[in-house]
Formats: C-alpha cells, structure tokens, sequence
C-alpha cells in the first residue's frame, strides 16, 4: 500500500490527521508521518503570523554565544551575600508595614464601591480590571494614592497568584461623593493607561500577549487561577480586534466560567493534577488557531 499522503512511498504507519468529526487515519510512510509530526508541533509554537520568508522555509535561533578565550567567573559570591541581606531587610520591613496596615484595617468601617456603577469597559466579573495599569508600572502608585484618600483596592489572591486578573473591589471610608470622583479618576486613570499601551508602549503589550499565548498553546498544567490572569491581557486584545482565532465573546465566557473560589485545593495532589492536566488540553485546543492578526502585528513588531 502506498503512502496516502505523498502516495510514492510504501505505508509504514499510521497517524491521525485533523480532530473532530473532521479527524481521518491515514496510512503514511515514516518521512510524511515525521513531517506531519513536526508541523503539529509548528503549529502550536506558533503566535503570529511570519512574512517574507520563502515557502516552507522556517527560522529558530538555538544558541547565542561569543567565540574567544575563557572567561574568568564573576566575583558573584560578595554580591549573593549582599543580596540575601538586602532580602532579609526587605522582608523584615514589609512585614512591619503589614502588621500596621492590617491594625489601620481593622480600626476603620470600609464600604464595598457597587459595581453596578461601574462603566462596562473597566468591569470584569463584577470587578474593576486594571490590567492596563498593571502593564505601564503604574499600578502600585495608583493603589498608594487611593490609601491615602481612605479608600483601598483589594485583588484576589488564587492558586498562588496575587491579585490575579488585576481585577479589584474598591473600598472606602470617605464619603460617597469621595468614592465617587476617585472611582471617575481611577477609570481614567486605566483609559488613559490603555491608550499609552496600544500607542506608545506597544512592545510590553505584544510581548505580554505572546507570552500568554505561547503559555496557553502549550502548558501541560494550568490551574484556574493561572488561567484567569493569562486571559485577562487576551481581553483587553480582543476588545480592540487584535485577535484571529477567537471572538471576544468567547473570551468572555471563558473568564465568566472560571471557578476563583479555590475550590481544588480540598482535592489531594493526585486529583488536583488531573483537573489542571484536563484544563491544559482544553485550553491547548482552544487557542492552537490563535494568533495575532496583522492589526496588531502592524503596531507591535
């Protein structure tokens, strides 16, 4: 039996080509099942589009090095020292300032901002996203600025990722008025962060957005915590039609039905692998198509 693909060589083996419905078994020879193998494989590394190459011709870069004599080890040992002292310190201070704010905390009646009131482009599952803030570094000034007004953002800590999603209740202990114009300024604080990111920072963006990608084409584990704040850059994306593969619509529902109640640490370590593996192969399959479509590649690269 000849190959059915290049249908020149004898059939060695067997693949399966395509998923779904639309999935067949093809009896191959082994260079058409290599090929087909590495062309998966192609497939799901892949985050954008590539122009100006020649058909079937690919680039990698496996390893940068400089030619010349040995170089002498750096003197790291002084500065390892150093830097573990410099952690130490840290901690020791961090750790004070947590005490004092979790007693400011405590003393002071705080009321949870509605989210009602809210405007639809910065609200994330009942929540105020400020993924843009998050991405230009400004983030932490702005969270500094509303302490000191009396109010506080608080993130959600899940499967050990802090303030995942950078979506934040607002609470405060001033007047509603207050709440009121420092909820307006913050939102334009992130409107305005946003337009800085697509228009002057555009690099930190496409570099972020590839990276969630590649993250979710090809992780093995992923937990949903993991999961939420990979999406949350993709939503922001999607809303500006950055995307080929996928609709904002559908990354929506996949923010909307993520468990964040960290329900799977009940689970033994046995279980918990499982649903993280399942989620993986969900989520691979899901944004294998995904790519940067030439909007965003015309402002990122």
């Amino acid at each position: 039996m000849k190959c059915e693909i290049c249908n020149k060589s004898e059939a060695e083996t067997a693949i399966i080509r395509g998923e779904g419905e639309s999935a067949e078994e093809l009896y191959v020879c082994k260079a058409c099942a290599k090929a087909e193998r590495q062309r998966r494989q192609n497939k799901s590394l892949r985050t954008r589009k590539v122009t100006g190459l020649p058909p079937g011709v690919s680039m990698s870069i496996t390893e940068i090095s400089r030619d010349g004599a040995d170089m002498e080890p750096p003197p790291f040992l002084g500065a390892i020292v150093n830097a573990f002292h410099d952690m130490v310190s840290d901690m020791e201070k961090a750790r004070s300032e947590a005490e004092k704010e979790a007693k400011r905390k405590s003393s002071v009646k705080m009321t949870v901002y509605p989210a009602s009131q809210i405007a639809q482009d910065f609200r994330l599952r009942g929540h105020i996203h400020l993924e843009a803030l998050h991405l230009i570094g400004e983030l932490d000034a702005v969270r500094r600025a509303i302490r000191a007004l009396g109010g506080e953002l608080v993130g959600i800590d899940v499967d050990g990722v802090h303030d995942a999603g950078h979506i934040y209740t607002f609470k405060y202990s001033c007047s509603p008025d207050c709440a009121d114009r420092v909820v307006a300024d913050l939102l334009e604080s992130e409107r305005s962060a946003r337009v800085r990111l697509f228009e002057e920072l555009p690099r930190v963006f496409g570099d972020c957005l590839c990276r969630a990608l590649a993250i979710m084409k090809n992780c093995r584990l992923l937990s949903p915590g993991e999961l939420f704040d990979l999406l949350s850059p993709m939503c922001l994306a999607a809303k500006e039609d950055m995307l080929d593969g996928i609709a904002f619509s559908e990354i929506k529902a996949l923010i909307r039905d993520i468990d964040l109640s960290s329900f799977e640490d009940k689970l033994d370590q046995e279980a918990r692998d499982e649903a993280d593996a399942a989620r993986a192969d969900e989520i691979n399959r899901k944004f294998e198509e995904v790519i940067l479509n030439e909007r965003a590649e015309g402002r990122f690269l």
